[in-house]
């Protein structure tokens, strides 16, 4: 287990960097250079799906270059303590990448919580992929990063998203008026949010 209080940003680089967390069903671990091919193919197959939930990509947002700037960013986000990206896999002998999830916004001091942001593959939805990655960021957002809440936002019509969080003990604790822009729009979201302890608490049982 990682240990944030003794680490420099450079160790705390080099310790993510080799990480994975595994179980439930997912394999989840921090984006690397080689990734690239994969990810932009993963993203091409699903441009028109994610583009509704998403803020407006980039023109070049199916281009190595712009792979190699968010990992670059991605690198200095671990080094700083203020979000952690990690590239979903399949738990088994292909380990195929299905998506991403992100620890982000990350506030230290009295606050100690974060927000989620996650997306998934359109052909491997419904298989309760996403449900085990969030539960596995969960107990790493306790147990390593000593988190106490995360937070999670969606547009009112993303019905499934909202259905994945109440499942794992989310509760809808607000409504946000033109909270982020989506496809180049203001939208409307739905907020959502977990304490940590009580999450993992009932998880051990």
């Amino acid at each position: 287990m990682l240990n944030m209080d003794a680490q420099t940003s450079r160790e705390r680089l080099k310790a993510f960097s080799s990480l994975k967390l595994d179980g439930f069903h997912v394999l989840l671990r921090p984006p690397r250079p080689d990734d690239c091919h994969e990810w932009l193919r993963l993203r091409k197959r699903n441009k028109n799906f994610l583009k509704s939930f998403e803020p407006k990509w980039a023109a070049d947002a199916l281009t190595p270059e712009f792979y190699r700037r968010k990992y670059l960013r991605q690198q200095k986000d671990w080094q700083s303590d203020t979000s952690y990206a990690f590239l979903i896999f399949t738990a088994d002998y292909q380990e195929k990448m299905i998506g991403a999830i992100n620890i982000a916004h990350i506030q230290r001091g009295a606050s100690q919580q974060a927000t989620l942001g996650y997306w998934i593959d359109q052909e491997h939805q419904g298989m309760g992929y996403m449900s085990a990655a969030i539960r596995r960021i969960i107990h790493f957002s306790g147990k390593t990063l000593k988190l106490e809440r995360l937070n999670a936002a969606t547009i009112e019509e993303n019905t499934r998203s909202q259905n994945t969080l109440t499942r794992l003990g989310f509760k809808q604790e607000g409504y946000a008026r033109r909270y982020i822009e989506i496809n180049g729009e203001r939208r409307d979201h739905l907020l959502f949010g977990l304490i940590i302890d009580e999450f993992i608490q009932r998880d051990q049982q």
